[in-house]
């Protein structure tokens, strides 16, 4: 839950890095680990993907990432052929850390670039310049061991569409095993919405200008051989998996770590507790320092289901269960007739296949369906907000 700086266009900037607080603020995770290692919910099956989110964990000392990540690796089932993520961010992330994280076992880092363009970084208080993003990269694509995966994104401030035809040139040459293309989300409250309500930056792309800019990235990429693997997610070589994200999105169980963290075990979501002193309290008192807590309804799997095929452009209607809904493809038939007029989709048999505009628009496809869910079975909606489109840029670390 640390960070070196508050990126302008970051909503989920918690902490300021400070060494004494991370070191002690790894204890207590290596603790809250530890003391749940041999419990049934961890033990019950084997675990395939962990990512280390945040903040920025590479901000942590080399001594202290192999720690952490020993724990893991100690402490829970992991399966033979698990995917271990590292999010980083090139200020903090010195070879000796890369290495640390390799040989204790991390096998996939993230790099959140967002842009490559030294003009449109420093605006978003990005600290290295354009050649410098790019040795960093190349010295980490170098080391066979691990996947390396970027975030880019696009519509932010200054990033004209040569820009952004640029950025994606780079990151095809550079030749990383997974990138993720995001349109920027300009969400309340951050440093980026304040300038651009003070006038200090132009106003807000459309989503006509975010939509053509998406296009052109599947554009691009789809002509260089990279496959889609999910509306936002691209990989170029084949151990490029992107396992947590898709099982995420699919409703699989998640054991969460570290103060901010969230997971979800049978139908009990969960989150930790995001505030550090009521963490440390917690941990210190030998209890899990549970945040928030929810239950889910009947319609949580359903709702899983239909989020899992969107996530990768293919909804097969004939699987599809919903409880009180004997033929779950009926009710849905005019919304799907409906969309493929608009373009948004095409129907192969009973499988729904997204288009470029359908993929675009994921997010508020999920929420017309789950509004039909409701209406039809009396259920309860969701706790969350609308969905802005599935390519709208929410998190990362870098």
């Amino acid at each position: 839950p640390f960070c070196a700086n508050h990126c302008l266009f970051c909503g989920f900037y918690r902490n300021a890095y400070a060494p004494d607080q991370a070191g002690r603020y790894v204890d207590l995770l290596v603790a809250e680990i530890e003391s749940e290692a041999a419990k049934p919910a961890v033990r019950s099956q084997a675990v395939a993907a962990i990512y280390l989110g945040g903040g920025t964990p590479s901000a942590l000392s080399a001594p202290d990432l192999t720690r952490l990540l020993t724990t893991v690796r100690n402490c829970l089932p992991l399966a033979p052929d698990c995917e271990i993520t590292i999010e980083g961010r090139i200020i903090h992330f010195d070879p000796e850390k890369i290495d640390a994280c390799l040989d204790a076992g991390a096998n996939r880092i993230s790099i959140g670039v967002q842009s490559f363009d030294t003009a449109v970084r420093t605006r978003q208080g990005r600290r290295s310049t354009k050649q410098q993003v790019i040795r960093f990269l190349d010295d980490i694509r170098r080391r066979s061991s691990v996947a390396l995966v970027i975030d880019l994104i696009f519509g932010l401030p200054g990033q004209t569409e040569e820009v952004w035809r640029e950025d994606l040139r780079i990151c095809d040459a550079i030749g990383p095993d997974g990138v993720d293309l995001y349109g920027i989300n300009i969400i309340p409250g951050t440093p980026l919405h304040k300038a651009m309500d003070g006038g200090k930056f132009p106003a807000a792309p459309t989503l006509t200008d975010l939509g053509a800019m998406y296009r052109d990235g599947i554009n691009f990429l789809t002509t260089r051989g990279w496959r889609q693997i999910s509306n936002s997610h691209w990989g170029r070589t084949p151990r490029e998996r992107n396992r947590y994200n898709l099982m995420i999105k699919a409703g699989a169980e998640c054991l969460a770590y570290g103060s901010g963290a969230g997971g979800l075990l049978g139908s009990c979501s969960y989150s930790v507790n995001g505030d550090l002193s009521a963490y440390a309290a917690d941990i210190g008192r030998g209890q899990k320092p549970i945040g928030g807590m929810r239950i889910g309804d009947d319609l949580q799997p359903a709702r899983d289901y239909i989020a899992a095929g969107l996530e990768i452009g293919m909804l097969d209607m004939a699987g599809l269960s919903v409880p009180g809904i004997s033929a779950p493809g009926t009710v849905f038939a005019p919304l799907l007739s409906q969309w493929h007029a608009a373009g948004i989709l095409t129907m192969v048999g009973d499988t729904a296949r997204l288009t470029t505009a359908g993929r675009f628009w994921y997010g508020n496809l999920i929420n017309a369906f789950n509004d039909i869910l409701v209406r039809c079975t009396g259920g309860t909606p969701p706790p969350f907000p609308a969905h802005r489109p599935s390519t709208v840029y929410q998190s990362n670390a870098g």
